[in-house]
């Protein structure tokens, strides 16, 4: 029961390549669910434009999943608008790893949820989740998104998938400036809970049965202040 946290995968991966031998197994089965969309696509869109085998998307992904022994033969893709919920139920259980890539958490929110009605098989799933960007902030039970990095150009809460019922919250692509840090610290005050800011070329690994969490690379924490 672990969750594997990125800002970008292609930086992090390498930093956990080590401490994910402990549990990834070689040959794992892995479902990625690409469903973090800017609009809503259609199905041939979804498979010839947005995620093709063999795209950049996809290629990415498959890269970062073979430096940690996953085959291709044993990946696959799921598309929520030709798969019906029983076959990516069926893939769900079946898979060891679920690869939650980045782009719009609102839109994957709402494929999980309504659309094709799966929070329950996410948040109930037992192997390994390695998330990136809104894939790693979809995990929580809540998330925010900084005024920086949201589209609507305001800081916001959102519901995430409950995988981890936190107390703590997680930022991604962190910058190094003192607004951007300001922020967080303002956000750590008021729910009074530990931010892990994760930058770009960071990581960290959560287990989601004992709660130890491991931090790798540029990881920088923000916690509240006590008067406050």
């Amino acid at each position: 029961m672990y969750s594997v946290f990125f800002s970008k995968i292609e930086l992090g991966m390498d930093l956990v390549i080590e401490p994910l031998k402990r549990f990834v197994i070689p040959n794992s089965k892995v479902a990625i669910f690409p469903w973090a969309f800017p609009v809503e696509i259609t199905s041939e869109e979804f498979d010839t434009d947005y995620f093709p085998i063999g795209g950049r998307r996809y290629n990415k992904y498959l890269n970062e999943l073979k430096k940690i022994g996953i085959e291709e033969q044993n990946v696959i893709v799921c598309n929520p608008y030709k798969q019906t919920k029983k076959e990516l139920q069926e893939i769900i259980k079946a898979s060891d790893i679920l690869l939650l890539p980045g782009g719009n958490p609102e839109m994957f929110f709402k494929k999980v949820l309504h659309d094709t009605e799966l929070i329950y098989d996410f948040k109930h799933y037992k192997g390994v989740v390695i998330g990136e960007s809104a894939g790693t902030e979809l995990q929580l039970k809540r998330y925010f998104i900084t005024s920086k990095n949201n589209y609507y150009e305001y800081f916001a809460v959102y519901d995430g998938f409950g995988l981890i019922d936190n107390d703590f919250y997680v930022d991604v692509h962190t910058q190094d400036n003192q607004e951007y840090l300001n922020e967080l610290t303002e956000y750590s005050n008021k729910a009074k809970s530990n931010i892990y800011a994760i930058f770009d070329d960071g990581a960290l690994i959560y287990n989601r049965k004992t709660n130890d969490l491991e931090q790798y690379g540029n990881i920088k924490i923000i916690e509240p202040n006590e008067e406050s």
